[in-house]
């Protein structure tokens, strides 16, 4: 089980499919002057994409990892990582966004 290290922020209070509402994530964000996020998880074409495209309307650079999600159907993840990501986010694969990083 992972556990928060002393010092990590912490965000609690997501109550539905994003994870901007209901919480204080974009204030937090901002005052730690993030500008892009990564996003993984589950839902693919659920959770994941709603936090993406509120990420991406409130100013936020996104990336969305794409071996990084997962979701219920074959064809669900595709059409999320292949078609819908790219309209909001920049989709890569967690060894991509690594070599970006070096």
């Amino acid at each position: 089980m992972m556990s928060p290290a002393p010092g990590d922020v912490v965000i609690r209070g997501k109550r539905g499919l994003d994870s901007f509402p209901g919480t204080d994530l974009k204030r937090r964000l901002r005052e730690h002057g993030i500008e892009t996020v990564v996003l993984g998880g589950f839902l693919t074409n659920c959770c994941v994409e709603s936090t993406m495209r509120t990420a991406y309307e409130k100013g936020f650079n996104v990336i969305t990892l794409t071996d990084c999600v997962a979701t219920t159907s074959d064809e669900g993840q595709k059409a999320a990582t292949t078609g819908t990501y790219g309209m909001f986010s920049s989709p890569m694969t967690s060894g991509e966004f690594k070599e970006k990083l070096a």
